[in-house]
């Protein structure tokens, strides 16, 4: 039995969003304007992992807190996976990891940044998520003050369990004075009503224009960085068993 799978990159920028028509129909994505759309769009997750300075967290939906210590490194790549299948959810960044339990599938994923002290940045990238039948890479996913303190990108249309495998990297200037201003949350769930909510770029014949990207540093912790989106291109494969 052959099994053929789309592979697909996003290419987004600051100003606009960039995509491959193949396999369009099989995930819906976007972004979203504010923190405060995002609680509108789902104000009770299913489960959140929460990577923020100092610690990792991840809740579900019955208020259990699952929290473990974890030392970020200033400027540098952490690896980090999510993976669920239906009762489990499992949170890993390098060695630590933290696991629990809820019930049943979900839909949509909020990919979410946030680096509100000054002079501090937030970036995830390298992203592939996987589910039962299609397989989304994004090249990044970045929030950065004094530029864009909050960035937020939704997924939709998971098909069963999931796994979401990528790079986290936190920097700073200054330790921060609250934890979850130098955060990235992956939040998990069902969008009841999407009254209001940004248009989906689904079934799009032509990809929309973007501004080319300014270019990643990976190091430093000042003005030298900008937040940015940078894809590929597209590709199918297909695999048989």
């Amino acid at each position: 039995m052959g099994v053929c799978q789309s592979f697909f990159t996003i290419a987004l920028a600051t100003l606009g969003l960039s995509l491959s028509p193949v396999a369009a129909h099989a995930i819906g994505f976007s972004t979203v304007s504010s923190e405060a759309e995002l609680e509108n769009l789902m104000s009770q997750p299913a489960f959140v992992a929460t990577g923020q300075f100092g610690s990792l967290v991840l809740n579900n939906n019955d208020q259990t807190e699952s929290q473990v210590d974890f030392d970020w490194v200033n400027g540098e790549k952490q690896p980090f996976s999510i993976s669920y299948d239906g009762s489990t959810i499992r949170y890993t960044v390098e060695d630590k990891s933290v696991e629990t339990q809820t019930e049943g599938f979900f839909q949509d994923i909020f990919i979410y940044t946030k680096a509100t002290e000054d002079y501090s940045r937030v970036i995830l990238k390298n992203l592939l998520l996987t589910d039962s039948d299609t397989a989304l890479s994004i090249s990044g996913i970045a929030a950065s003050s004094p530029y864009k303190a909050v960035n937020i990108f939704w997924i939709q249309d998971i098909k069963k369990g999931f796994t979401l495998t990528g790079n986290a990297l936190l920097s700073w200037l200054n330790q921060p004075q609250n934890p979850v201003n130098l955060a990235y949350q992956i939040r998990v769930g069902n969008v009841e009503a999407v009254t209001d909510a940004p248009d989906v770029n689904q079934g799009q014949t032509e990809p929309v224009n973007s501004p080319t990207p300014a270019p990643e540093t990976e190091t430093g912790t000042g003005m030298d960085w900008f937040p940015w989106f940078q894809g590929t291109g597209s590709e199918r494969y297909c695999s048989s068993h």
